[in-house]
């Protein structure tokens, strides 16, 4: 994977010109996707340099969307991470919970759900333990709408943010972990796009993040609210959902949106990465926060009351910006429950 990004690279500048990070940090202190995915390996004295660089990467992949070579620039970095380590103590703090719970955050409660079923619905680490509420009103719409839904009663971390600090082998336990709770459901759907992309890459199944199940299997045909007041919202595209599940999840988003009458959808002046993914909320956290100021204020200046983002890891960034109220996309349509039509 490294070696095919080193030698397709034509050196354009386009994966450099469009990072997050390196426009909001500067080439000094962030040298950018060129040269930690391309350049830096054919130079191993460069590799520890530039160790602090490669913890600033979000994994956003908006550097291979922009390369016409459709370069694996976002892996070739991850793996560039566990190959030379990148050790934190956000990192470190993961692994202990993963190796104590099962999961990279401590869980703090449980979802009420059945136990067994036909759709297997998996709640995430960041989910259950950050945003529970979310996940508990996002598993009540699911089960107002839709039929044999279910939580396992044992299931562990996806295993992705353990590749985004570089703990392969750790990952790898995980996905053996999930295999067999995960082989008896018919479908399986998840809140976040992490582990959405994780389970289909990992564990080979087709899952669905929970804005799919709604859009495709339940239909909006079926799924009509009403605000109680007027209200105007923005929607947060999060990266792993628009460019690992697919741009259509927020077509889909915009059209569930579009059902509730009282509710206006603005777009924001500046798409880009919440700075919650790859590991840098725990890593770098200022940076972290820099990146989410600048999402809740373009959606200020768009003039919403509230931001939406169907992602926990997007949720949870930018509640830490401040300023504006952020609220999952899914549990704010589940709040309109009781004014379906």
């Amino acid at each position: 994977m490294i070696r095919r990004t080193e030698d397709g690279c034509i050196k354009c500048g386009a994966c450099q010109s469009v990072c997050p990070v390196m426009r909001l940090e500067g080439y000094q202190r962030f040298p950018g996707p060129r040269r930690l995915a391309v350049e830096a390996p054919r130079f191993s004295r460069e590799l520890a340099a530039l160790s602090g660089p490669l913890q600033m990467c979000t994994s956003c992949a908006q550097c291979e969307s922009a390369c016409p070579s459709r370069l694996p620039i976002t892996d070739a970095i991850m793996r560039l991470r566990a190959r030379f380590g990148t050790s934190t103590e956000g990192g470190e703090r993961m692994l202990r919970n993963v190796r104590q719970h099962g999961r990279t955050v401590a869980p703090v409660s449980r979802s009420m759900a059945p136990t067994e079923g036909s759709a297997l619905f998996f709640p995430g680490c960041i989910g259950e333990a950050r945003t529970p509420l979310s996940v508990q009103m996002t598993l009540d719409l699911l089960l107002a709408v839709g039929d044999g839904i279910y939580i396992p009663e044992r299931w562990h971390c996806c295993g992705s943010p353990l590749q985004k600090i570089g703990a392969q082998d750790e990952a790898n336990r995980l996905r053996d972990l999930n295999t067999s709770i995960l082989e008896g459901a018919e479908e399986v759907i998840t809140a976040c796009p992490g582990c959405a992309v994780q389970l289909r890459r990992a564990n080979g199944v087709e899952a669905l993040h929970v804005l799919e199940y709604l859009y495709e299997s339940i239909t909006p045909s079926r799924l009509r609210w009403r605000s109680p007041r007027p209200m105007t919202v923005a929607i947060h595209s999060p990266c792993h959902l628009v460019r690992s599940v697919g741009p259509h999840t927020i077509d889909y988003a915009r059209e569930l949106l579009a059902s509730v009458d009282g509710l206006r959808v603005v777009d924001m002046d500046d798409e880009g990465c919440c700075g919650g993914g790859g590991g840098v909320a725990s890593a770098r956290p200022e940076l972290a926060a820099r990146m989410a100021r600048r999402r809740t204020d373009s959606a200020t200046r768009a003039g919403a009351e509230v931001l939406l983002a169907p992602c926990p890891f997007c949720v949870v960034n930018l509640e830490r910006a401040g300023g504006l109220k952020v609220q999952d996309l899914t549990s704010f349509l589940a709040t309109l429950s009781e004014n379906r039509q």
